[in-house]
């Protein structure tokens, strides 16, 4: 999945949306971690919501994990596979803040991804964005 996030954020049909500015997401362990807890849980717990079971908010889930961050965001998904999450983020509308904006956001520099699959078979994914300090 994070390949297709830089093939989107590199894609020149996106230019409009990021001027040409989207550098390649660096890979961050950290944020996989947050965003594969974030999964599982779901899963797990059979819901679907940015907010934790436990109230928590994505961007207190990064800090709580100890990364310093000056900007963040969060994409979550059930679907069939990554490819497909990937999609459905993609064909959001543009110029909004939505998923789309998220994985095309310039000021983001990094990501981890996170995925679960629930007992029915479906994926649980979740992509977590920052810019580190």
């Amino acid at each position: 999945m994070w390949e297709l996030i830089n093939r989107d954020r590199a894609d020149q049909s996106y230019t409009s949306e990021t001027g040409g500015r989207a550098p390649a997401l660096q890979w961050d362990d950290r944020l996989a971690a947050v965003a594969r807890m974030h999964s599982e849980e779901m899963a797990r717990n059979g819901y679907f919501s940015h907010e934790g079971a436990d109230g928590s908010s994505p961007a207190r889930r990064v800090s709580t994990a100890g990364i310093k961050w000056r900007a963040t965001g969060e994409n979550i998904a059930i679907c069939r596979g990554v490819s497909e999450a990937e999609s459905l983020f993609m064909n959001e509308p543009k110029f909004q803040q939505n998923h789309r904006w998220n994985i095309l956001n310039v000021n983001y520099t990094h990501v981890g991804v996170g995925v679960a699959r629930a007992p029915d078979g479906s994926l649980y994914v979740t992509q977590e964005f920052a810019q580190l300090h």
